[in-house]
């Protein structure tokens, strides 16, 4: 009887370690965002970009990468990639990238950026 007992917590605690992995995963893709959108300028467009939502229609530029701190301490970042300026532009953080910063102590973030340039008057 003693075996069954001894079966039977392995096998609860196999359970409960692939609990505890899925909902570690599930953790890790939990994330927010903040966008900041220019009421008055009209985006450029892009008719083959079908995604739901506030990106529909609209050219869609990602910046999905990791940087070292070291890397900007004295320098700046600056996109060049839009001449007559910004019409939205959103930033990510997900749960896994907090705790890569917070690991390194700050020393590497992950970056994930959305843009949407204006479009250029003819």
């Amino acid at each position: 009887m003693k075996r069954n007992e001894s079966q039977i917590s392995v096998s609860s605690m196999r359970t409960f370690i692939l609990l505890v992995i899925i909902s570690g995963m599930l953790l890790l893709n939990g994330c927010y965002s903040i966008r900041i959108s220019n009421v008055n300028g009209v985006p450029e467009p892009d008719p083959m970009n079908m995604e739901n939502g506030f990106y529909r229609n609209k050219e869609v530029h990602v910046i999905d990468t990791t940087v070292n701190l070291s890397v900007l301490e004295n320098q700046v970042l600056v996109l060049e990639t839009c001449p007559s300026g910004f019409h939205s532009l959103e930033y990510k953080a997900s749960l896994g990238g907090v705790l890569l910063s917070g690991i390194t102590f700050g020393k590497v973030r992950k970056i994930k950026v959305k843009y949407v340039c204006l479009k250029e008057d003819n």
